[in-house]
């Protein structure tokens, strides 16, 4: 068993997490290419769709490490799970409370009064990144360790503030039931150090160009799971890739 850094495969990825709504033709193919879609338990404190996202229910705080919410029991054997004391509950902020970005020694996370702040398990990171937008994670594609896509624009500020290479696009386009739309980080992951997976035809995105532009840049591929419109399922959160 090899972990993934947080965001980070170097190789194939091996197991990810996905929502439960995942679409029947995005789950295939990711087996198909390799990789095996991993089921989180849905928030019960949370009534939205968004009880069953990745990047809300849990935070890859480090290699084969997860922040879960308290109330919520994981059984996996290939990671491990640390209960947050933080509880979700409906309504912006608290429902995004694990909703962060982490990236080698680097945090982005929202400042909003209920973010999670437990300093024991935060100490690891050497920055902290504190922005306005509380959905931070739904908000950001990490690509590497210095780059980063974002349809926020205080996303967007605060890494270019700190020298980061970041691409600015719109959240348009993209779907979420419940919501007048989605976000970009929500509707991708990674699947190997050099490959960018979407939940939907990427080539139909208004920032396509830039976005396959950007990736290329610095030697990343985009690959479309589905010839649907992308769809917001809280993202796809590798755990473990192939062994060297």
């Amino acid at each position: 068993m090899e972990f993934v850094k947080p965001n980070l495969p170097v190789r194939k990825v091996k197991k990810l997490f996905v929502s439960q709504l995942t679409d029947k033709v995005i789950y295939n193919t990711l087996i198909n290419f390799g990789t095996e879609p991993v089921f989180l338990k849905p928030s019960v404190n949370l009534h939205s769709e968004l009880r069953f996202h990745p990047d809300i229910l849990v935070f890859n705080i480090g290699e084969g490490v997860w922040l879960c919410e308290k109330e919520n029991e994981y059984m996996f054997d290939f990671c491990k799970f640390v209960e947050a004391g933080n509880l979700l509950s409906d309504g912006y902020p608290n429902d995004c409370i694990l909703n962060m970005v982490s990236v080698g020694k680097c945090l982005i996370c929202g400042k909003h009064k209920n973010g999670y702040n437990d300093k024991k398990l935060l100490q690891g990171f050497d920055k902290v990144i504190h922005v306005k937008q509380g959905y931070a994670k739904c908000s950001t594609v990490v690509l590497d360790e210095e780059s980063f896509i974002t349809g926020d624009p205080s996303v967007y500020k605060a890494l270019k503030a700190n020298k980061y290479n970041a691409l600015k696009v719109t959240n348009k386009g993209i779907l979420l039931n419940g919501f007048s739309n989605g976000f970009i980080g929500g509707c991708c992951g990674k699947l190997d150090k050099n490959i960018l997976a979407f939940t939907g035809k990427i080539e139909n995105h208004t920032d396509y160009k830039n976005i396959k532009d950007f990736c290329g840049n610095i030697g990343i591929d985009i690959l479309s799971l589905s010839d649907k419109m992308l769809y917001d399922y809280g993202g796809l959160l590798p755990v473990t890739q192939i062994p060297k």
